[in-house]
């Protein structure tokens, strides 16, 4: 999803303009490709031969093509044609041609600090400058003239853990430390004279205006009534609070899609590509990958950790779904103490994640002639866990997390006293 334009078009671009862009830019030819899942931008993994001398060559040999063409529906292992460069090309409509400047500007600050975490040993996708050395590209449409801008990183070769169900409760614990190492990391991270802060609808500081698109994404009475008290609640116990809270440079977007565990999948089974490793810092960077760090802004932290958990929630619908996020949670506090407000805050912070979810991507979908399934993939179940949630209410969710931390020596008590549930 894209982080800083509320009137985003998805754009409409045809295989042949990024066949012409990768030649004159990359001096690459797409031999093949596919259209991965995607809100608002479109994300194609490409298939390449040069054209030209290029550095940019991955250890891609036959048989890991065939077995990751299969998994994402490439024609490649039906013509037989498979490729050592492959990549993924992200494209966004600019919408009006002034936005170019800003637009890349925060690319490249995305870049920065995917390449800081590159740094620290971690998974992340690597942007690939084009011959020219230029990062972001942008180039008009001769039909309707229409903006569009593109960047390409590597591709990473894994699974999302979207696609492993049901997520055990070791993988979402360390899942949870991944996104605390993240944030530790990231606390050191130096990006120069670039602004971080996000005037995205999507970002959760600016919950307030998901109000102005809840009659528009088809929700009966008492859902907009529902999702109006969770942000009023948030607003008033979170908002107004939220310069006290630890800020940081967050993810914006960790959720099941975005993250990969690393590996050849057979049978439904990860085969990891990695050796043991007493180190559970070295273990975790090394298992699993973070990509999609388009969402990136300078906020609270508990705001990462909420919409991960939301997420966790709505993508594995089972009974016990309030209880396998507190594994996840768990995972991030020993890596990262929580402190006493962003204990209080993080009911009411997930509560609003679920309403951003529900109400934008429902918004989207409709806004796209329902042609775009994967908006909705989660909606339905978001809304039947928002409503359960807050039923239940913080006193008996904390108390569940509670009892779910102390199996690991956690407890509220070793934090600080002056947590009140």
């Amino acid at each position: 999803m894209e982080a800083d334009d509320d009137e985003y078009v998805r754009p409409q671009v045809s295989i042949s303009y990024l066949q012409d862009l990768l030649i004159s830019e990359y001096k690459l030819k797409i031999i093949n490709y596919a259209e991965l899942n995607g809100h608002e931008d479109r994300n194609y993994r490409i298939f390449c031969e040069e054209t030209e001398s290029t550095e940019h060559k991955s250890d891609f040999s036959q048989d890991q093509c065939e077995s990751v063409c299969t998994r994402n529906s490439c024609s490649a292992i039906q013509t037989g044609v498979c490729s050592k460069y492959e990549y993924v090309v992200k494209v966004m409509d600019l919408v009006h041609s002034e936005n170019f400047s800003s637009r890349s500007e925060r690319i490249q600050m995305q870049m920065k600090v995917q390449d800081h975490l590159l740094d620290c040993g971690f998974v992340c996708p690597k942007v690939v400058p084009s011959s020219s050395g230029s990062v972001v590209q942008r180039f008009v449409t001769s039909e309707d003239s229409v903006h569009y801008l593109t960047y390409m990183t590597k591709y990473i070769h894994g699974s999302t853990l979207f696609d492993i169900t049901p997520l055990s409760t070791e993988t979402l614990y360390e899942v949870g430390s991944l996104l605390a190492q993240l944030h530790c990391s990231l606390k050191d991270a130096v990006i120069p004279s670039l602004e971080l802060k996000s005037a995205s609808v999507w970002a959760l500081e600016n919950a307030f205006k998901i109000k102005d698109f809840v009659s528009k994404a088809e929700l009966d009475a008492g859902e907009q009534s529902l999702v109006s008290a969770v942000l009023d609640h948030f607003a008033q116990n979170v908002l107004a609070q939220m310069t006290e809270l630890p800020h940081g440079v967050i993810h914006g977007d960790f959720h099941d899609e975005n993250i990969l565990i690393l590996g050849r999948r057979e049978n439904n089974r990860i085969t990891e590509n990695l050796v043991s490793n007493s180190d559970q810092v070295v273990h975790i960077r090394s298992k699993y990958a973070a990509i999609d760090f388009a969402d990136i802004s300078y906020s609270p932290l508990v705001f990462d950790l909420a919409i991960s958990a939301s997420y966790f929630m709505m993508s594995h619908t089972r009974p016990d779904f309030i209880e396998i996020v507190g594994h996840f949670l768990c995972g991030y506090f020993m890596v990262r103490r929580p402190t006493p407000k962003e204990v209080r805050s993080l009911f009411a912070s997930i509560c609003a994640a679920f309403c951003r979810e529900v109400v934008l991507a429902k918004h989207s979908y409709l806004e796209q002639s329902r042609s775009n399934s994967y908006l909705i993939t989660a909606v339905d179940a978001g809304l039947r866990q928002l409503k359960e949630i807050w039923r239940i209410g913080q006193g008996d969710v904390m108390t569940v997390w509670s009892g779910i931390w102390e199996r690991y020596g956690l407890t509220l008590e070793n934090w600080c006293e002056e947590i009140v549930i």
